[in-house]
This record gives structure tokens, C-alpha cells and sequence, in this order.
């Protein structure tokens, strides 16, 4: 297998800028949380993935960027569904 060679880079999706956003809210929710504020935390985290479904949903391909990984429908449905369960456990648990 190591004679072949990776793909060329033109293949890959090259716009960063949909994960990006993506990565920004995920990351104000992963500070909220170590910071103590577990659910404002963890509802962020979720609208980081429900953020990232719809960017997946409505961009094209050569848009989403890296945001594509599989086919279209598959990557919308894990990360909405993660994002949803993760916002309806968040939204469940009560307060400490």
C-alpha cells in the first residue's frame, strides 16, 4: 500500500471557514463549561453541531468545505441528532 499514492490536493474540499464557525462555538461552549456553567456549556456544543447540519445541509459541496465527510444526508443526520440529544439531555437534567 505504499506505492500508492494519496489523492491530489485539488480533490480534497479546501474552504475552512464553515468548520471554523463550527469550531468557534464549539469551543465557547467547551469554555463555558470548564468555566462551571455545564448546561450553557453543553447547549452550545449542541448548537455548534446543529450549526454545522444546516451549514452541511444548504451549502454545496465545494462550499461546505470540511465539513463534507461522507454523503450528505448521512453527515446532516449525525450531527443534528447528536446535537438535538446532547440539547434535549442538557435541557433535562436539572440544575445542581
Amino acid at each position: 500500500m505504499a506505492d500508492k499514492p494519496d489523492k491530489p490536493a485539488e480533490s480534497y474540499p479546501s474552504n475552512p471557514w464553515p468548520l471554523l464557525l463550527v469550531a468557534a462555538v464549539l469551543s465557547a461552549g467547551t469554555v463555558y463549561a470548564a468555566l462551571g456553567h455545564w448546561k450553557r456549556g453543553a447547549l452550545l456544543i449542541a448548537g455548534s453541531l446543529c450549526i454545522g447540519a444546516a451549514l452541511r445541509l444548504v451549502l454545496p459541496r465545494t462550499t461546505a468545505g470540511l465539513l463534507v465527510i461522507r454523503r450528505r444526508w448521512i453527515d446532516v443526520t449525525v450531527m443534528a441528532g447528536i446535537g438535538l440529544a446532547l440539547a434535549a439531555v442538557a435541557l433535562i437534567v436539572p440544575p445542581s
